[in-house]
């Protein structure tokens, strides 16, 4: 055992405590405050830092300044030698715990399947992200999640020693570095044995379920997003509500919903197919019906993708001999625009159009191309009074 240990390492369930105040100095953003002992937890090992109220005042951040020193960074400052009473969030504390436990479980599944090391770890405010150092499938990680839901049922006892020197090279246990000193070793029956600074709960039936929610592929390795405790449960409700929403929409039963999904996608695909055939037939009638060597062409037509714009503006120079092709498409409620020349300098023309128009983008002297603001009738307006004398 370490000479001394904090009351967050003694009852991480320590909800309040009382301290004697060793020091209270000026800091960048409060007043930084050591005391004899303390509850909250500083961040350290991926586990943000607790938060809380000493004699009422708000604790901002908690940092280890070194082996020996805690310090807690405060709104306002207090008494040195004076004894203050600490209360720690416990929500966030308790849900910091469930999140370090679930980690653990996960990345020790991991390495005794596949041997891979956890090489990094951050607790966010939503979920729990982990990068893992060689390669997972979505399918492999559902078979993780499975058995650390069993490790969590078994609600066997999360244990904290410190063994010594000779002890510590007969344990098997990860570390994301060389360790020396003193060594405090987290162990979960059957999932893992690490070497750790957090916190945790006591058992594992604590936990209550892990969700994994996305395996993304990294270099070298996977990433793998989860949580643990309430934040999985608060997500599994999310799900199922959003779901419901699904289900009543498609008029399918909850777990059908993927096929009524992937049934309305497909209509709507045939749907578009029909629709794009309608455009085509129209953007050919609109060319058709462009005269040649007119000074300044537009084709405006509605749901066209810059592709479409800059194909027709093309064709109105090639075939029509415009000298300045304009491609207008209505999205959202700004037009997107295509304007292409072979005898202007559009460039000295992009800003006055881009004032006039509420315009955005940019391009060079042969093309530009962006949005406009305004409406069809103002651009227009513009347009041909900008061109009409090229």
């Amino acid at each position: 055992m370490q000479e001394f240990e904090e009351l967050f390492y003694r009852d991480a369930y320590a909800r309040e405590f009382d301290a004697k105040v060793v020091s209270c100095e000026k800091g960048k953003r409060g007043y930084d405050v050591v005391l004899e002992d303390t509850a909250f937890y500083p961040e350290g090992g991926g586990q943000p830092a607790d938060l809380g109220t000493l004699n009422g005042i708000r604790v901002l951040d908690v940092k280890r300044k070194d082996s020996q020193t805690i310090v807690h960074v405060m709104e306002l400052p207090v008494e040195t030698g004076s004894e203050v009473h600490g209360v720690i969030d416990w929500q966030r504390r308790f849900d910091h715990m469930q999140q370090h436990s679930g980690e653990h479980i996960v990345s020790g599944l991991i390495h005794q399947r596949f041997g891979y090391e956890n090489i990094g770890f951050h607790m966010g405010e939503d979920v729990v992200t982990i990068d893992f150092n060689g390669p997972m499938t979505w399918e492999d990680a559902l078979q993780i999640e499975e058995q650390a839901n069993a490790v969590i049922w078994q609600d066997e006892p999360i244990e904290v020693s410190y063994p010594d020197s000779e002890v510590l090279k007969e344990i098997n246990y990860r570390s994301k570095k060389e360790l020396q000193g003193q060594v405090r070793i987290v162990t979960v029956p059957g999932a893992d044995v690490c070497a750790c600074c957090g916190t945790h709960v006591k058992r594992t039936g604590e936990l209550g379920v892990i969700k994994l929610f996305s395996l993304i592929n990294r270099k070298n390795g996977v990433r793998i997003e989860m949580a643990s405790g309430m934040r999985a449960y608060r997500y599994l409700r999310a799900m199922q509500e959003e779901n419901s929403k699904v289900s009543h929409l498609f008029s399918a039963k909850p777990l059908e919903t993927g096929s009524a999904a992937e049934r309305v996608q497909n209509e709507l695909n045939e749907v578009k197919l029909k629709l794009r055939g309608f455009q085509k037939e129209q953007l050919h009638a609109l060319y058709e019906a462009q005269p040649e060597n007119q000074k300044l062409a537009v084709l405006a037509l509605d749901g066209l993708d810059m592709n479409d714009l800059r194909a027709s503006c093309n064709d109105l120079i090639a075939q029509k001999h415009a000298g300045v092709a304009c491609g207008l498409s209505l999205h959202g409620d700004r037009y997107t625009y295509v304007m292409i020349s072979e005898t202007v300098n559009l460039r000295d023309h992009a800003k006055t159009l881009s004032a006039l128009l509420d315009g955005k983008g940019g391009g060079n002297s042969e093309m530009i191309q962006g949005s406009f603001g305004k409406d069809r009738e103002t651009i227009l307006k513009v347009l041909k009074e900008e061109f009409d004398h090229e």
